[in-house]
């Protein structure tokens, strides 16, 4: 083998190199940008509702890394304000059960004999979870 061939053959060899580690890098960022892409962002991961106050009180905690001061006065406010929601719930089930009771009814009109026990049974099951309702 020549002095040319084997410059050639460097060079290949440096070429083969380089095209492999931007193969094995492109694979690296795309896994690693893939994974980024699967985990979501606080702001895009399920809420939490204020209705459930401790794993809403532990998010905001661990999210906001709250001190002491902090926790103890937000609970305190979670907690009034959850008192404060069976309240409102409360004065305002009446009228919300008779329009739902009036739309069930319109509803249920439509149906046969046969799909009104289905649509009893479906529309039961999705009832608003008031803390208030009494069943």
């Amino acid at each position: 083998m020549n002095a040319q061939n084997k410059m050639w053959l460097k060079v290949w060899s440096i070429a083969a190199v380089i095209f492999a580690l931007g193969c094995v890098t492109g694979a690296a960022v795309d896994g690693l940008y893939r994974t980024r892409a699967k985990e979501p962002a606080v702001s895009q991961s399920a809420a939490v509702s204020m209705r459930d106050t401790e794993a809403y009180f532990a998010t905001l905690q661990r999210e906001l890394a709250l001190d002491e001061e902090q926790s103890s006065a937000m609970h305190e406010i979670l907690n009034k304000t959850r008192e404060e929601y069976k309240a409102v719930c409360a004065d305002v089930r009446p009228r919300y059960d008779v329009v739902r009771e009036r739309a069930r009814n319109q509803m249920r009109a439509l149906l046969s004999a046969e799909q009104q026990p289905r649509f009893d049974s479906i529309v039961t099951a999705e009832d608003c979870r008031c803390p208030e309702q009494k069943k």
